[in-house]
Protein backbone atom coordinates (compact mmCIF):
# COMPACT_ATOMS: atom_id res chain seq x y z
CA UNK A 1 0.00 0.00 0.00
CA UNK A 2 1.06 3.43 -0.89
CA UNK A 3 2.11 5.80 1.81
CA UNK A 4 -0.29 8.43 -0.06
CA UNK A 5 -3.49 5.66 0.44
CA UNK A 6 -2.99 4.69 4.14
CA UNK A 7 -2.43 8.20 5.37
CA UNK A 8 -6.26 8.75 3.60
CA UNK A 9 -7.34 5.59 4.85
CA UNK A 10 -5.95 6.35 8.44
CA UNK A 11 -7.70 10.17 8.02
CA UNK A 12 -11.18 8.91 7.54
CA UNK A 13 -10.79 6.01 10.03
CA UNK A 14 -12.79 6.15 13.70
CA UNK A 15 -9.43 4.64 14.99
CA UNK A 16 -5.79 4.37 14.05
CA UNK A 17 -4.14 1.78 16.65
CA UNK A 18 -0.68 -0.21 16.24
CA UNK A 19 -0.25 0.48 12.23
CA UNK A 20 -4.14 -0.80 11.44
CA UNK A 21 -7.17 1.48 10.57
CA UNK A 22 -10.64 0.85 12.10
CA UNK A 23 -13.78 2.13 10.89
CA UNK A 24 -17.58 1.08 12.36
CA UNK A 25 -19.95 -0.11 10.26
CA UNK A 26 -23.51 0.26 11.85
CA UNK A 27 -22.89 -2.43 14.84
CA UNK A 28 -19.70 -4.02 12.47
CA UNK A 29 -15.83 -2.96 11.81
CA UNK A 30 -13.81 -3.05 8.92
CA UNK A 31 -10.09 -3.07 9.72
CA UNK A 32 -7.19 -2.49 7.25
CA UNK A 33 -3.66 -3.01 7.97
CA UNK A 34 -1.73 0.72 6.81
CA UNK A 35 1.39 -1.34 5.96
CA UNK A 36 0.25 -4.36 3.77
CA UNK A 37 -3.53 -3.21 2.66
CA UNK A 38 -4.81 -6.25 3.36
CA UNK A 39 -8.44 -6.59 5.58
CA UNK A 40 -11.29 -7.89 8.00
CA UNK A 41 -14.42 -7.36 8.80
CA UNK A 42 -15.49 -8.08 12.12
CA UNK A 43 -19.01 -8.98 13.40
CA UNK A 44 -20.39 -6.73 16.30
CA UNK A 45 -20.01 -10.22 18.43
CA UNK A 46 -16.61 -10.19 17.76
CA UNK A 47 -16.46 -12.73 15.29
CA UNK A 48 -14.08 -12.72 12.18
CA UNK A 49 -16.98 -12.18 9.01
CA UNK A 50 -14.03 -11.97 6.33
CA UNK A 51 -10.52 -11.30 5.68
CA UNK A 52 -7.60 -11.66 3.18
CA UNK A 53 -5.33 -11.58 6.10
CA UNK A 54 -3.56 -14.49 7.76
CA UNK A 55 -4.22 -15.85 11.34
CA UNK A 56 -1.76 -13.82 13.27
CA UNK A 57 -3.04 -10.54 11.32
CA UNK A 58 -7.05 -11.41 11.58
CA UNK A 59 -5.78 -12.04 15.70
CA UNK A 60 -4.32 -8.89 15.73
CA UNK A 61 -7.47 -6.92 13.94
CA UNK A 62 -10.18 -9.31 16.05
CA UNK A 63 -8.17 -7.99 19.54
CA UNK A 64 -8.11 -4.84 18.63
CA UNK A 65 -11.80 -4.20 18.07
CA UNK A 66 -12.73 -6.05 21.40
CA UNK A 67 -10.40 -4.25 23.53
CA UNK A 68 -11.74 -0.73 22.11
CA UNK A 69 -14.58 -0.85 20.90
CA UNK A 70 -15.82 1.82 23.16
CA UNK A 71 -13.32 4.02 22.22
CA UNK A 72 -14.66 3.43 17.96
CA UNK A 73 -17.46 5.75 17.32
CA UNK A 74 -18.36 6.65 13.45
CA UNK A 75 -17.83 9.73 12.65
Amino acid sequence: MTEERAKSIAELADLVLNGYAVTRDGENFRVINLKTGKAAYVMGSGALSETNMDDVESAIAVRIVSENRKYITAA
